[in-house]
């Protein structure tokens, strides 16, 4: 753990504790780099799925960027958001540890980071995480096995509507979370760029009830594999027929 993050690891985010650690001076964990080599990253989804050797590598990949977001978002974007801290997490500087089932267990800092410069362009403060990291890794995947960017900026983008619903619902004062909803509704960067977590979810009507569902605008491809159902946010859901969990939705 990074003890200058502490008071941001209680209650229901205490699990988070050991993602984050700063790289001792022989750092023996995993360059984040190397998961950009195809055969690195397939022997990471090997160790993760080993009965799915054989199924659509890009599904799987898939999968597997979910834990890597589910598990980065938190402590990164909490530490932004609840303690004005921004953690130097570049994939040129930072390694990573993952355990026996191929999953991150650790990301490896090269510092505790700094504080945050609030002010001018509300995605401003998130770069770091959204500009260096998922970008970087987004495109790293890409040119490794072929998944598509918008399938994993989405997949970026459940976990960070779902931690800042999180933040929200701990009762933690607006002012700590509001800021964060930006990353899913500003179209565009300081220099005008585009957003690619713009516009992440939306309203669909779903043609088997009738009603209004909030969903995601790309779906994981997970539904690829075999007996995966969809997730309760997949467009899909919203299509005649279409299941979750083998509930009509």
């Amino acid at each position: 753990m990074i003890p200058s993050l502490a008071p941001l690891f209680q209650g229901a985010f205490a699990s988070y504790a050991p993602m984050l650690r700063v790289a001792a001076t022989r750092e023996s964990a995993l360059p984040l780099v190397d998961l950009f080599d195809p055969g690195v990253l397939r022997r990471q989804l090997h160790r993760f799925r080993a009965d799915l050797k054989t199924e659509d590598e890009r599904a799987l990949l898939s999968i597997w960027s979910k834990y890597y977001f589910l598990y980065l978002v938190p402590p990164v974007l909490g530490a932004n958001l609840v303690l004005q801290r921004a953690l130097p997490v570049n994939p040129e500087g930072m390694y990573i540890e993952l355990n026996p089932e191929g999953l991150p267990a650790c990301f490896v800092l090269e510092n505790e980071g700094n504080g945050v410069s609030i002010g001018g362009h509300p995605l401003s403060r998130f770069e770091p995480l959204l500009r260096e990291n998922m970008a970087t890794v987004i495109n790293g995947w890409q040119q490794a096995l072929g998944l598509s960017p918008r399938v994993l900026w989405s997949n970026a983008g459940r976990y960070i509507r779902w931690f800042i619903a999180e933040l929200e619902k701990a009762g933690l004062p607006a002012m700590m979370w509001e800021p964060g909803k930006a990353i899913l509704e500003c179209e565009t960067f300081a220099d005008g760029s585009a957003n690619p977590l713009a516009g992440a979810y939306r309203e669909r009507v779903n043609q088997n009830t009738g009603s209004t569902l909030i969903v995601r605008r790309t779906c994981c491809i997970r539904f690829r594999l075999p007996d995966m159902p969809l997730c309760e946010d997949c467009p899909r859901l919203c299509k005649k027929g279409q299941t979750v969990s083998g509930v009509l939705a």
